[in-house]
């Protein structure tokens, strides 16, 4: 049962209250603080979606200050019902100290004073809201939307007929299974901590979404269609939990010892042998400092590109990044351009499809990966998202981007979450009356090959909107880095040095062609079959500059054959059409001919020489001989 919780002994009291919410006011109706009243209503609840869910205040403001006007000309009553929702909604979370809890609830009961606040009543005694768990900075930040979604729902729950609530509030997987259902819903934290503080034998105490994904994946449990299946990810834990009953019965917490799943840097217990570390976990379940009532607070997002040469580690750099994000439970999506990746692929655009009858076509608007995905961020604003791009100069960048070029710009980003107004940049796009605007918490990480574009050739508009990490040839990464006598760095620095002095930096030899070689078999298939086509296409095939940067000599060697074009013997009848001047032809000879001293020869190095044999001695063997 996720009812255990180390350092929370006042968790079992906070579990009770909960369910004499649920009993007196999901399913008698009536008031938790006023003793006597109906409140939870039909009637009260569409007073709060009139003044409050369809009237947002998205100006400057606390919440409590834009509250109070939302909810001025509401009825008492109304009001009260007010301060219970967000009784309800900052019951679980920790975040926020128990007296700045009753604080708050008193500022809602003021807007109108018709009716007294029972200090005395069990439900704000002290000891009773201290909460269970952290929620983050990011649900105080987002109260208002936590609070249109526990309105709404709250409000459809009360329009059942009795029998129906009873049903769904003995039903846990039910009951999240509806509640997940609900539009306003998505995204919203407030579906996690409600379901584990009504139903603690059911849901885990992980008020973030982040968590619950860190804690499966952890496990090794993680199935691609579980993404935004919010009950699918909680029954896989529910299983996972009956789990580790078994082996440490009655002390689960994935926040404490023994299982430490989500302790910051604390060993991670799993149900198999493997011991995946998960990183990123800085949501703990412990008290923190009290949150204000502050917007939420704009975030910078990083656009990075990692440019450089063929084989120098970019791509296992990018995919370093989306095990990072995949063990920190975010969500990210890859992609990879090429030449013929349009606007309309990667934002969206207006397609043809068939008709649903059959019968014709009909056209609507696509939605492509990056749209969605900012749909998703603006969904779970409290959670970072990344697209990946790979070799994004291999299309054209301002025609995929379009108009969105300016709206990446970390300082023309929207906060996650918020409505169109004044602050970041909003546009409509094309094919559709919504108004979009690229969320805060969305990251773009791509790579870029120089030997394709260099980077001096790019899009200012695009340069200037991401910041670019090089990743250069690294020949002191090449491991094994000796075989036989042979130096691979040396090697592949010689090389390097020869390209730069020939073409630029920007066309230079990856370290990674070098990575794992072991015998002279190996390093000859290197050569041959990688370094030595890489050279014809960064020269267009002009083997005579391919054989000075492997050489550095203009000399014949045994890496290359050449031979004489004569046009006399060519083209005998045709001296003045074509000329007389020769010219040399190249090809590449038979790698297995190609010995160790050969390659060492191309940067320099010398084979050792063998000891010779011991020499018998002269004078000796003389004196011997005059003695016999």
């Amino acid at each position: 049962m996720s009812r255990y919780i180390p350092e929370k002994s006042h968790s079992n009291k906070v579990f009770s209250i909960a369910e004499e919410f649920k009993e007196r006011c999901l399913l008698n109706e009536q008031s938790l603080l006023l003793d006597g009243v109906t409140l939870w209503t039909p009637e009260h609840f569409s007073a709060l979606i009139e003044h409050y869910v369809n009237q947002p205040d998205i100006g400057d403001g606390g919440f409590y200050d834009k509250l109070t006007g939302q909810l001025a000309t509401c009825q008492p009553l109304d009001v009260a019902l007010m301060a219970e929702l967000y009784w309800i909604v900052l019951l679980a979370p920790s975040s926020v100290s128990a007296e700045t809890k009753i604080q708050n609830l008193q500022k809602i009961w003021d807007i109108q004073h018709t009716y007294t606040l029972p200090a005395d009543s069990p439900y704000l005694n002290l000891s009773n809201l201290h909460g269970l768990g952290s929620a983050g900075p990011g649900y105080n930040q987002y109260l208002w939307m936590e609070m249109v979604f526990a309105i709404e729902a709250f409000s459809l729950l009360i329009a059942k007929p009795r029998e129906e609530r009873a049903a769904l509030l003995s039903d846990p997987m039910a009951f999240a299974t509806w509640l997940d259902s609900l539009p306003s819903g998505k995204g919203r934290q407030l579906y996690h901590t409600l379901c584990h503080v009504l139903f603690p034998d059911t849901f885990e105490r992980m008020y973030s979404q982040n968590n619950k994904i860190k804690v499966i994946r952890a496990h090794k449990l993680w199935q691609s269609n579980m993404g935004g299946d919010r009950p699918g990810m909680d029954k896989t834990l529910l299983e996972l939990r009956k789990r580790l009953e078994i082996q440490y019965p009655g002390v689960v917490d994935h926040y404490s010892e023994p299982v430490s799943t989500l302790l910051p840097n604390g060993k991670l217990t799993t149900t198999d042998t493997s011991q995946l570390p998960v990183s990123g976990m800085n949501e703990v379940s412990s008290d923190e400092a009290d949150l204000n009532d502050d917007q939420p607070t704009f975030r910078y997002a990083d656009n990075l590109i990692l440019f450089g040469p063929p084989g120098t580690g970019k791509t296992y750099e990018m995919q370093q990044r989306m095990q990072r994000a995949f063990d920190a439970g975010e969500e990210f999506t890859f992609v990879a351009f090429h030449p013929s990746y349009s606007y309309e692929d990667f934002i969206g655009g207006l397609r043809p499809i068939s008709s649903p009858d059959g019968n014709g076509v009909v056209v609507t608007f696509h939605k492509g990966p990056f749209l969605t995905l900012c749909e998703q961020a603006h969904a779970n604003p409290t959670q970072q998202f990344t697209m990946f791009i790979d070799e994004i100069n291999r299309a054209n960048v301002a025609k995929v981007f379009g108009e969105l070029i300016t709206l990446i710009e970390p300082s023309k980003r929207v906060i996650a979450g918020s409505k169109p107004n004044d602050n970041g940049a909003w546009v409509t796009l094309p094919g559709s009356d919504v108004r979009f605007g690229i969320p805060d918490n969305l990251h773009l990480v791509a790579t870029m090959n120089t030997a394709d574009r260099s980077i001096a050739m790019m899009d200012i508009a695009l340069r200037r909107r991401f910041r670019f990490q090089e990743c250069p040839p690294e020949p002191h990464r090449i491991t094994p880095s000796q075989v036989g006598t042979i130096d691979l760095p040396t090697l592949l620095r010689r090389m390097n040095d020869r390209l730069e002095y020939l073409l630029d930096r920007d066309h230079a030899i990856g370290h990674a062609l070098f990575m794992g070689l072991h015998t002279l078999e190996d390093v000859r298939n290197v050569l041959a079959q990688r370094v030595i086509p890489l050279l014809q296409e960064y020269f267009f095939e002009d083997l005579d500059k391919v054989r000075l940067v492997l050489t550095g000599s203009i000399k014949d060697s045994v890496f290359f054959k050449s031979r004489n074009l004569s046009p006399s013997e060519l083209f005998p009848g045709a001296k003045h059409a074509i000329g007389t001047e020769s010219r040399p032809s190249f090809e590449m000879s038979d790698p297995a001919s190609w010995r160790e001293e050969d390659i060492l020869g191309l940067y320099g190095g010398v084979v050792p020489s063998a000891p010779s044999p011991a020499e018998p001695d002269i004078d000796a063997t003389s004196t011997a001989q005059m003695e016999a």
